[in-house]
């Protein structure tokens, strides 16, 4: 009997946990969307700013690189548009409806990503 997650291939899950993970980062980086999650009047660090829109960056150019190994650059750059547009959809509605659990699933998204991404990486070498 055929699993539920074996229809849903690696490649497109890290590319989900990637941007996911890069949006939780850049929205962090904001002023609005840091004081919804840590109380009004807190601005993140210039630190804090600067490393969110790193990471963020570095995760959305790593999630378009998978998709464009697994689907070829006829296809990889519609599916990480998509793939873009559904985790900021999770994102937006996560920021809407439960703000503060947005750290806690944040960080082990990242950490996810990259686990999946390496497996993504070596499966299809």
């Amino acid at each position: 009997m055929m699993d539920v997650l074996d229809m849903i291939p690696l490649p497109f899950l890290a590319t989900l946990a990637l941007t996911y993970s890069a949006w939780v980062a850049l929205s962090l980086a904001m002023d609005r969307h840091y004081a919804d999650i840590n109380g009004r009047g807190t601005e993140p660090s210039a630190v804090r700013r600067k490393r969110g829109r790193w990471l963020g960056t570095l995760a959305l150019t790593a999630a378009f690189a998978v998709c464009v190994r697994d689907s070829g650059w006829g296809i990889g750059p519609v599916a990480w548009l998509g793939t873009m547009t559904a985790a900021a959809l999770l994102l937006v509605l996560q920021l809407c409806y439960a703000p503060k659990s947005v750290p806690r699933t944040g960080k082990p998204t990242l950490w996810l990503a990259l686990v999946l991404t390496l497996l993504a990486l070596v499966l299809q070498a």
